[in-house]
């Protein structure tokens, strides 16, 4: 269906780098004058320019600017990084672990409360952040209650402070005059050089310990999987603070792939064509609304029979080993950019009729599983490897199995590899409570693997709601089903206890779009979905039927990965059924 060879033999084109610093270079050598980074640079009168980094010039502002940060005296400190994604942000991260200390992304969008604490439990000492931010990140500094001393901006600085560019100039004129005290400064790959806090759904965010090593272990594993092409162009749209994008940005780096910047959500479509994007990372919520989107087109025109037609014609083809999807469906592909080839999905479950949908546009388009503590990807699908609703198949360089599984050969997934973290910083206990002495690490995540090797995810091992008969049921089945009602944006599952009874409730966060272009209205919505809800409910077991729901607009409290932060929003919920009576 996708369009590629059954085997492009990948192991025999990449080897795993010894660290960060052995994958710059290398590909500073290789891929010397392709263009790593594009930015674009919006004059006084919005007149638009655009400044390219080749991958030769990339290596050199990485030395200069960790070279800078050793005349700084900042050998062995924690430097954090706080914007949003940009070059400057991409160049911190990837300067400050290779010769410098350790570098600690930021969530741009915590409270300064929050910032403040992670500022003070990671020891930070200097912080690299947009100028947007100056006035908390001064606030925090004259508290007193952190080790916080220098702050660089990433795009400006106000009147006494340094921005990045001056800082690197300090480094270039160290480096011209002999300096290679960043060039020849002595990297432990074993040791912690990325310290992340998680975006926890349930708890306070705990801090994971990754290594040069687990990256370059990860990285390994994915360019021995996912197939690349020298002209692709990928647009760095997820948070490069979260393990997930700033991954698949290390993936792009060590391929000689060109990467943009998104500019907004709502200029995804404008800067697909502005760029040419060809690859991207995403998380599911956008993917499932651009399929809907394409697919209300459709509708809208009356040319669903047509696309139809163009399904069977494109799948008969393919028997004769003619592809033809992407020519069939080119005024559809146009529609987003024109050369959109590859969507890898993870962070949370992709809906397998998104995914198959997007296969058969000519689209090729992967689901992937892993965790920040695996930095990030334990299995994925691959162009050899794709089976709705799983996440694909381990990667080749980890160990995987199901521990305690049901009869169902239902259980938690452990993993084992190079790229399982050091441990939780500053936090033996809930270590020692995921990660065994001898190497296997707890997701937390309920699965099972099939017998030709891919793995399924069933859902968090803390979400499973246990009914009274000792069945499980996993929210995040259900969910899936909801959500691909083309007027639903989203939904969470939840269990009521009243009356030592437990009833099974759906919370329906419905489309204003979808209303607005169809005329509906909440009631028309609440019908509706009462009647689709009956429809859902007879695929499933007994056990596992919603009893109760109710409509709403307010979107769910979310993590930067777009994961639903079930506690919160469980307070949320009871809010809204009692302000409703529901309850």
């Amino acid at each position: 269906m996708n369009g590629y060879k059954k085997d492009y033999h990948l192991e025999r084109k990449f080897r795993e780098f010894r660290d960060m610093r052995d994958l710059l270079s290398e590909s500073a050598e290789k891929y010397s004058e392709k263009v790593a980074y594009i930015t674009k640079i919006k004059g006084p009168k919005k007149e638009v320019n655009y400044i390219k980094t080749t991958y030769k010039s990339l290596y050199r502002q990485v030395q200069e600017l960790g070279t800078a940060l050793l005349d700084y005296g900042l050998k062995g400190e924690r430097i954090a990084v706080l914007g949003e994604n940009s070059f400057h942000w991409c160049l911190a991260w990837l300067a400050v672990p290779c010769g410098v200390g350790v570098v600690v992304p930021l969530d741009k969008g915590l409270p300064q409360e929050e910032l403040e604490s992670l500022i003070k439990r990671s020891n930070a000492k200097a912080i690299f952040a947009d100028s947007k931010y100056f006035d908390t990140l001064e606030k925090i500094r004259n508290a007193g209650n952190t080790n916080l001393s220098l702050i660089f901006g990433l795009d400006k600085a106000p009147v006494g402070s340094l921005d990045v560019g001056e800082v690197m100039a300090r480094g270039a004129d160290l480096l011209d005059s002999g300096d290679r005290s960043y060039i020849d400064a002595e990297i432990d790959r074993e040791a912690m050089s990325y310290l992340l806090f998680t975006s926890g759904t349930t708890q306070a965010a705990k801090g994971v310990m990754l290594s040069h090593k687990n990256l370059m272990s990860v990285n390994y594993g994915m360019n021995l999987e996912e197939y690349f092409v020298p002209d692709d162009v990928c647009m760095l749209f997820l948070p490069l603070h979260h393990i997930f994008g700033s991954q698949g940005m290390v993936t792009f780096l060590s391929q000689g792939i060109t990467c943009v910047f998104c500019d907004g959500i709502k200029y995804i479509s404008a800067n697909f064509k502005e760029y040419g994007v060809s690859v991207m990372m995403v998380v599911p919520l956008l993917l499932e609304k651009v399929y809907k989107k394409i697919m209300k087109g459709i509708e809208k025109e009356g040319k669903t029979k047509t696309f139809e037609t163009g399904k069977k014609i494109c799948a008969a083809s393919e028997k004769v080993g003619i592809y033809l999807r992407r020519k069939v469906f080119k005024q559809i592909i146009d529609q987003i950019g024109g050369r959109m080839r590859f969507f890898i999905s993870g962070a949370a479950p992709l809906d397998p009729v998104v995914a198959k949908g997007l296969n058969e546009l000519g689209i090729l388009t992967v689901s992937g599983y892993g965790l920040t503590e695996t930095a990030p990807t334990i299995a994925s699908e691959t162009y050899r490897y794709v089976k709705a609703g799983s996440v694909g198949k381990q990667l080749t360089n980890l160990e995987v199995r199901i521990d305690e599984p049901n009869e169902d050969g239902i259980g938690e997934l452990v993993v084992k590899g190079d790229g399982v973290m050091l441990g939780y910083y500053d936090d033996k206990v809930s270590t020692d409570e995921v990660l065994e002495p001898d190497g296997w690490f707890h997701t937390g995540d309920l699965a099972y693997i099939d017998s030709e090797g891919y793995v399924f995810i069933c859902g968090r091992k803390k979400n499973v709601i246990v009914l009274k008969n000792g069945k499980n049921v996993f929210p995040e089945e259900i969910e899936e089903l909801v959500n691909r009602l083309p007027y639903v944006s989203e939904s969470m599952l939840f269990p009521i206890h009243k009356n030592d009874d437990l009833t099974l409730w759906l919370k329906v966060v419905y489309d204003k779009e979808y209303l607005d272009e169809f005329g509906m209205s909440v009631e028309d919505v609440e019908k509706k979905f009462a009647e689709d809800l009956d429809g859902i409910n007879s695929s499933l077991p007994t056990y596992k039927a919603v009893k109760k729901f109710y409509i709403s607009d307010i979107p769910t409290i979310k993590t930067t990965t777009a994961k639903t932060k079930r506690n919160e929003e469980m307070v949320v919920i009871e809010k809204e059924l009692a302000d409703r009576n529901l309850n």
